[in-house]
């Protein structure tokens, strides 16, 4: 018996060691030429990451390499939570590639190749810049609200309408099936029209309400009922709705506000009132690093 009772605690012990291990095994590994705090202590060079834990950069940035491939790279005076799948962007600027990240309520995922480059701004202002494949941005509900190729970038900020404000959105309406669709140049989403006499093959500017809860082909859930219509010039073929706003100078601001997102054309300004704007002016895609909204710059 005493021999049995021997084995049993040295079983559950190994037992404990390898649950023990599997909890507190690290995620990634965290790489600095300068000092960082994890977890508010203090660390050098690098250092093992585990789910959950905080990561703050003083003057150098941190390149972090997950277990599965995703790389975080954390820039100067930066600092957020990093989990397996995610990281929760507190302050500063992040570059993910294969990866995902939250900041402000907006939620940025690059799958695969794709890498983003993510800056927290002052006034809720999020800058998202798409540095190789595309980048998707979505709402804390889970609905599209952006969809950048690799060049864009946009500045986006939740608003407080919500979808009790009007949307506002500019590009060509084109027919599919019975159902006539406009793919926002600010954002790259494509929506549903209904009503509003809208005419195919025009460049135009639209108002109306998002339909709650509706679902067009294609499983989106970007439905607009259509109050006004205007047209706004440009052309539309072959080479998409944005390089034509891009001819005819752009309209400054659209807005999908049942989304609850604002975005600013940093090459115009902030926009007045609510809505979404893209941000036109492209960076240098090739350059190692390069810096989102039409600004070039250093990620350091």
């Amino acid at each position: 018996m005493g021999l049995m009772n021997l084995k049993t605690v040295i079983v559950c012990a190994f037992s404990s060691l390898g649950l023990l291990s599997a909890a507190t095994s690290g995620i990634g590994i965290a790489m600095s030429e300068g000092n960082i705090l994890i977890n508010s202590a203090g660390a050098a060079g690098n250092a093992t990451i585990f789910n959950g834990s905080t990561l703050e950069t003083q003057s150098a940035s941190s390149q972090i390499h997950l277990n599965g491939g995703a790389q975080l790279q954390l820039a100067s005076d930066s600092r957020g939570t990093v989990f397996s799948d995610h990281v929760d962007l507190q302050k500063g600027s992040a570059s993910i590639t294969g990866y995902s990240a939250n900041a402000s309520g907006l939620n940025v995922r690059a799958d695969g190749k794709a890498s983003a480059r993510i800056s927290m701004r002052d006034q809720g202002v999020v800058e998202i810049a798409a540095l190789t494949g595309d980048v998707h941005v979505f709402n804390a509900a889970g609905l599209n609200v952006a969809n950048l190729v690799p060049g864009r970038a946009l500045d986006l900020r939740l608003q407080g309408a919500g979808a009790n404000a009007p949307s506002k959105l500019t590009g060509c309406a084109v027919k599919s099936g019975g159902n006539t669709l406009l793919t926002d140049e600010a954002s790259n989403v494509t929506v549903q029209l209904n009503g509003g006499n809208v005419k195919t093959g025009r460049r135009v500017q639209i108002t109306g309400a998002m339909v709650p809860n509706a679902t067009r082909p294609g499983g989106d859930a970007q439905v607009i009922n259509v109050t006004s219509v205007k047209e706004v010039g440009g052309t539309c073929d072959a080479v998409g709705s944005a390089a034509a706003g891009a001819s005819a100078g752009g309209a400054g601001s659209s807005s999908i506000v049942g989304v609850a997102l604002v975005v600013v054309i940093v090459a115009v300004g902030a926009g007045a009132g609510v809505g979404i704007a893209a941000a036109a002016g492209a960076f240098n895609s090739n350059t190692s690093n390069a810096l989102s909204s039409g600004r070039l710059g250093v990620f350091n």
